[in-house]
């Protein structure tokens, strides 16, 4: 009879891992709350989207928000104003010590980061890197004609001040501002183009020592600096992807097609042994729990950031919420929860993504 209880207690515990959504090679990614609540500040920036982190050579990572909040908590309240201060906003954090932060200043007299001196335009930043003394950042300008202008903002180290915008070429309506990844002599970039449903993925690449050298594109037959030979290495029905390199893996980063509450809630993952794919193993590694009032919110954006390594082979992945349109409204007296527009971060194990890692 024990045994035989036993065997039932191990079957139902095998069901249930099996069951869990989260659950893949026998382990499972988790929220990481503490890494989440570094995202809940109460002065300097305070809530927004897109967590991009950018790691410097001093100790820093610089993460690039998107729409954001700036010096707008009320702590009485615990509460925002409905409406973001600001299209971009730099923030320091250092990757020893996450909660050693610092809000950059915005630039022109404006909340904003990034903000174009005539003041006509707005720009959204992206993924970047460092060379030198200089942090190259990518960028969409996008003006008041709903435009769109992929840029490089150069941000200088000393000092954190911005530089110039420099246009990047923007082949075939390709906008290669999604991620970035140094490999060898070259970076990396990748790139989208809406194909009506969905959107393609490309990548293209130039020199590490010069941005300005003339770009290749990858295509059926390699690399080429001939932009009607580009092919795509991806399709999906999502506008959210992201590439990063953990040990001898590239990994695709994509989420589950969200613009409403209670639709997509999957982070997916697919894994290749070269920059350009071919990418397999589309699976799982979470499913968004940020549940209020037992909806789930839109969500997007899931980014890498291996620079915040914990020493136990777990990648740092952090996704934005924006609400729960469609199912209640956030704003209530012209002010809202910061926690339903502030990044959440999750540990996933390396093994998870892949069995080789």
């Amino acid at each position: 009879m024990r045994k035989y209880i036993f065997l039932l207690v191990l079957l139902s515990a095998f069901a249930s891992c099996k069951r869990d959504p989260y659950f893949y090679n026998g382990i499972k990614a988790y929220k990481d709350i503490a890494f989440t609540n570094y995202f809940k500040r109460t002065n300097g920036w305070v809530a927004g989207d897109g967590a991009y982190s950018t790691p410097l050579n001093n100790g820093q990572s610089l993460w690039a928000f998107g729409d954001s909040y700036i010096d707008s908590y009320d702590p009485a309240t615990q509460s925002v104003p409905c409406i973001f201060q600001a299209r971009s906003a730099l923030l320091l954090m250092s990757t020893s010590n996450p909660g050693n932060q610092a809000t950059l200043p915005g630039n022109f007299g404006s909340n904003s980061y990034f903000l174009p001196a005539d003041g006509n335009n707005w720009t959204w930043p992206g993924p970047g890197y460092q060379n030198g003394d200089t942090i190259y950042v990518f960028v969409n300008k996008d003006s008041q004609a709903n435009t769109d202008t992929p840029c490089i903002a150069k941000v200088m180290l000393n000092g954190y001040t911005f530089n110039s915008y420099y246009p990047l070429p923007y082949p075939a309506g390709i906008n290669f501002t999604y991620s970035i990844i140094q490999q060898s002599d070259y970076y990396y970039l990748y790139g989208t183009r809406d194909n009506g449903f969905g959107n393609d993925l490309f990548v293209a690449r130039y020199p590490a020592n010069n941005i300005y050298a003339p770009w290749q594109y990858y295509g059926s037959n390699g690399w080429s600096t001939d932009t009607n030979a580009i092919t795509r290495i991806w399709d999906e029905f999502t506008s959210s992807f992201n590439v990063c390199k953990i040990e001898n893996k590239y990994v695709l980063f994509t989420t589950e097609f969200s613009v409403g509450c209670d639709q997509g809630k999957n982070i997916y993952v697919a894994t290749a042994d070269n920059p350009y794919g071919p990418f397999t193993n589309q699976h799982s590694i979470w499913q968004v729990d940020d549940t209020l009032n037992g909806h789930y919110p839109v969500f997007y954006l899931a980014n890498p950031h291996p620079e915040f390594d914990n020493g136990r082979k777990e990648l740092l992945v952090t996704y934005s919420i924006n609400g729960y349109t469609g199912c209640f409204n956030s704003c209530l007296n012209g002010r809202m929860d910061p926690n339903v527009y502030r990044p959440k971060a999750i540990r996933v194990p390396y093994k998870q993504i892949d069995p080789s890692l």
